[in-house]
């Protein structure tokens, strides 16, 4: 056994396993600039009550917050798109990210906030796992700080994602508590990890099922990697029961519960997430690169030293190459998949891998790389790559607390109830999802989600308009990022469509939102509460 900086080596074990000990230099604490992301995004949530929740919010929250409200597990925001999950039970996604929320909100109330808390305890756990991985894997603390930057990329906690990644990281931790017991020879004897890990990526399915096939597909590479390099032999058990329990729970509902089945193929016939085989538009391109700069830059790394022969064999290919090539090859997979086959937003799922993977493979890289190397070479191309991907969290820093100061989150809800309160009863409304949680409240209203206002028909352009023309609400009440991003260039075709309607537009905010100006709108969104009031007088 020897202690260097901080850490003690034990040289007598499997791939000298590293053991981290207390430090009295704040530096050197490995959970550093993780706490450090976590209280930004407090202080940003607590100031100014960012992010504002995205289209998909309300959503997911839906069913729940009418629920809780009104007693019955639908959305009726949707129901003019989807007639099932918005009339008579919410089926489109997998249910336990509701199940949890519902519990949350039955103690912390409906609110967009409380969901928005939610979503920040979420984080939290999220970042407490990948910590706790890599100290498993003990990784040096300067590459928990510099893998801890990427977190910044992460400023969308809306979606039952934030949950699914609690989960489906639990999974990898169980099956790294798996591979670094300090006797291989207990691992055979102590399969609870293995058991653990199966059970949280069954979890994360049931929550979301691109998730869950993304950390079924982390674990099995990385086990699979060990078999093919290291020898070791798989446990199949566990491994077998991860794969097959969400198939057969899948079939379970199509057989035995055909309406929640037909809620579920209802959403997925009409999501705008598969677009099937087709080349990647230059926006697309930079939206990946934006999303997932640490994973590209990693998986050029990887390549390259396979390339020069710089790769550990066998038995020196410890667990953190093993975690190096299951994250960063599942995080390659993704972006290409979202380049050709799935749209671009998806690649937001390979986001929450990148922390892992870049402290893994700066860790890996210690081992075949000298320090003057990783210091002039890979530490400016990991800065710049996660200054790329910081590119959103500046400008909530920035932008965004100008916004709030020109209209903050409960001057925006005064506005909302004020223009609920002069609608005619049992008449539509068309809401952006950061305002229906207040909307939920007024039962005697038909209120419509902003994105599913009609019947959405696959590869038809421009449906908005004839959604409008045959809803004809008299008002809208749209964020910025929605008017200006769609309902902006809708309006315009309507005036001009030479339909009898008079449009008043009312923009509440003083200081422009980034969505108002066509760059900016793909880099900085959802970060100003202001309402766009919308009145349409039709005649």
């Amino acid at each position: 056994m020897r202690i260097d900086r901080g850490v003690v080596i034990l040289e007598n074990a499997p791939n000298k396993m590293r053991v981290a000990t207390t430090t009295s230099r704040p530096w050197q604490v490995p959970s550093l600039v993780f706490g450090l992301v976590l209280l930004w995004k407090i202080a940003l949530l607590v100031f100014t009550v960012q992010p504002v929740p995205g289209n998909d919010a309300f959503f997911y929250d839906g069913p729940v917050v009418n629920y809780l409200l009104h007693g019955k597990y639908v959305n009726p925001a949707l129901a003019m798109t989807l007639p099932i999950s918005g009339s008579e039970v919410f089926s489109a996604y997998p249910p336990l990210y509701q199940a949890a929320l519902f519990v949350w909100m039955r103690l912390f109330g409906t609110s967009a906030v409380s969901a928005m808390v939610f979503h920040v305890v979420l984080f939290g756990l999220y970042s407490v796992v990948v910590i706790a991985i890599l100290n498993r894997l003990c990784v040096p603390a300067w590459c928990n700080h510099m893998a801890s930057l990427f977190m910044l990329v992460l400023t969308f906690h809306d979606r039952p994602d934030s949950l699914a990644h609690v989960l489906g990281m639990l999974g990898v931790l169980g099956l790294v508590r798996y591979r670094t017991a300090a006797v291989p020879k207990q691992r055979s004897n102590r399969p609870g990890s293995l058991w653990f890990m199966a059970a949280c990526a069954i979890l994360c399915t049931c929550t979301s099922l691109q998730i869950g096939a993304v950390y079924l597909c982390v674990i099995w590479l990385a086990t699979l990697a060990a078999w093919l390099f290291r020898h070791c032999r798989p446990a199949l058990a566990p491994i077998t029961t991860m794969l097959v329990t969400p198939c057969v729970l899948v079939c379970v509902v199509a057989l035995f519960f055909p309406k929640l089945w037909a809620g579920f193929v209802e959403h997925a016939r009409v999501t705008p997430s598969m677009m099937g085989l087709h080349m990647p538009s230059l926006i697309d391109l930079l939206k990946i690169c934006r999303t997932v700069p640490g994973v590209l830059v990693a998986g050029l790394l990887l390549v390259w030293l396979w390339y020069t022969r710089r790769i550990p064999k066998g038995a020196e290919l410890g667990e953190t190459w093993l975690i190096t090539f299951a994250s960063v090859v599942t995080g390659l997979m993704i972006a290409v998949v979202c380049m050709f086959f799935w749209s671009a937003n998806m690649v937001l799922m390979g986001a929450y891998l990148q922390p892992l993977a870049v402290a893994c493979v700066l860790a890996a890289l210690t081992t075949v790389l000298t320090k003057d190397t990783l210091r002039r070479m890979v530490f400016p191309v990991f800065g710049a790559a996660a200054l790329l991907g910081a590119i959103r969290a500046i400008g909530m820093s920035t932008w965004g607390v100008a916004c709030a100061v020109d209209m903050d989150y409960s001057r925006a809800l005064d506005i909302v109830r004020t223009e609920l309160a002069e609608l005619p009863r049992q008449g539509p409304v068309v809401l952006s999802s950061a305002y229906l949680y207040e909307a939920a409240k007024y039962r005697d209203l038909n209120c419509v989600h902003s994105d599913w206002v009609g019947k959405f028909v696959r590869g038809k352009q421009n449906q908005e308009l004839g959604w409008l023309l045959e809803l004809k609400p008299p008002k809208l009440i749209l964020t910025q990022f929605d008017y200006y991003r769609r309902y902006e260039s809708v309006l315009s075709r309507l005036k001009n469509s030479g339909v009898e309607v008079e449009v008043i537009v009312v923009n509440t905010a003083k200081v422009r939102a980034p969505d108002s100006y066509c760059l900016w709108r793909r880099v900085i969104q959802h970060i100003s509460w202001a309402p766009v009031i919308v009145e349409l007088s039709w005649r």
